[in-house]
């Protein structure tokens, strides 16, 4: 049994899902049984992503590599040419600004300097909270659970 190459991660979130990522997740499985590489790659479903402008978007790890607008055309060829030769498509990489969890605004690449999460235990996913400025922790000791 060969050890597995890649992860292929399909985003079913919220905006994702009603744009047929469950339909692409069952074609992209079909496809990689296709190219008999089904042994080497593991193909999942995830959560939101946070890149639901250009969605559906898939990561593959090792990366990560994001990929953005997938459809089967696309998923095709980055089966073919990812994840059974080895080179990513780039034409198809997803290269935008994400979105904050639970938030329409866009992260900058100093959005979070001095800032962190805080989760809610009943809230993991952060769904209507935005990051609160905190001070970062120093030691093991400082970080609540």
């Amino acid at each position: 049994m060969a050890a597995t190459k890649y992860r292929a991660y399909l985003c079913c979130g919220r905006n994702c899902g009603p744009k047929g990522s469950g339909e692409l997740l069952d074609f992209l499985l079909a496809e990689v049984n296709r190219l008999d590489i089904d042994q080497q790659v593991t193909v999942l479903p995830t959560g939101c992503q946070s890149h639901c402008e250009s969605g559906p978007t898939m990561v593959i790890y090792p990366g990560p590599i994001y990929y953005k607008a997938v459809d089967e055309t696309r998923l095709r060829e980055i089966a073919a040419k990812h994840l059974r030769d080895g080179m990513p498509v780039r034409e198809y990489f997803w290269t935008g600004t994400p979105l904050r969890i639970g938030s329409n605004e866009k992260d900058t690449a100093d959005s979070w300097v001095g800032k962190e999460r805080l989760v809610d235990r009943n809230n993991p996913r952060g769904q209507g909270a935005m990051p609160q400025r905190k001070e970062k922790p120093k030691e093991v000791d400082d970080f609540k659970w």
